[in-house]
This record gives structure tokens, sequence and C-alpha cells, in this order.
């Protein structure tokens, strides 16, 4: 069964083609990677963990460039790679309060600063869950 599944993944992305951002396949179907019609076949619960493992080692890593970060709790790192997977990295960086705070180790007012915005206005449980993860309560 190996070589024929291997020959047929050339044969197949050959003729599929490989794309990392979804687009409309001839038939107008929502189609991502190698010809994965997402609108007919979906995705199994095996790769949507795939995908969210990949996007959370993605967040932490970009976390890490953080000096705060390692000193974090593990409840706190955990709230902030939340925050930076909904906001990604540019988003978290335009909190300039929250980041001064955070590298303070002053976790109650990074908090308060994470509120204090559009974020915490559009998501409000979210934020306020967050908010309460990194103050430590």
């Amino acid at each position: 069964m190996g070589d024929c599944i291997a020959v047929a993944r050339g044969l197949v992305e050959k003729h599929e083609g490989r794309r990392h951002l979804a687009y409309e396949d001839h038939l107008g179907n929502v189609t991502v990677g190698v010809g994965r019609n997402l609108d007919g076949k979906g995705l199994s619960d095996n790769e949507i963990d795939i995908l969210l493992i990949n996007d959370l080692i993605e967040c932490f890593e970009d976390l890490s460039s953080f000096r705060w970060f390692a000193d974090a709790t593990e409840a706190q790192q955990a709230a902030l790679i939340d925050w930076r997977f909904q906001l990604g990295g540019a988003g978290i960086r335009r909190f300039k309060n929250t980041i001064k705070y955070l590298e303070l180790g002053d976790y109650h007012q990074a908090s308060i600063e994470m509120l204090n915005s559009l974020w915490a206005a559009q998501t409000p449980n979210r934020a306020h869950e967050i908010s309460s993860l990194i103050a430590g309560s």
C-alpha cells in the first residue's frame, strides 16, 4: 500500500496543486491544501486538533520572544496564548500599556489595561476571563 500511496500523492498534488489559503474550485466549493473540499468534506476532529496545536505552538513561540512571558505562571501563560491566538502577533503588540505592565511584572495593572480596549468591548466575556487569569484572580 505504501508505494501506491506515495505515487498517488504525487499525482494528486500535481493535478490539484497546493494552496496555503482557501479558494473556490471550478465548481465553487471552498477548497484548501491539496484539493480538500471544505464545503463537502470539511475537517476531521484529528485535523482540527493538528491545526489548533500548530497555531498554539506558533503563539507560544511568539510570546516566548518577550522576557516577561517566561516569568508568568502557567495560568497566565495560557491566558496570554489565548489572547495572542485571537488577536495575532501584530494585534497584541498594539497593547503598548499592557505590555509595559507585563514587563514590569504588574499583572494586575496589565489586566486592567487589557480591559481598556476595543478588543474588550468587542469580546467582553473572553476579555474578562483572560484579564482575570492575567491578574491572578
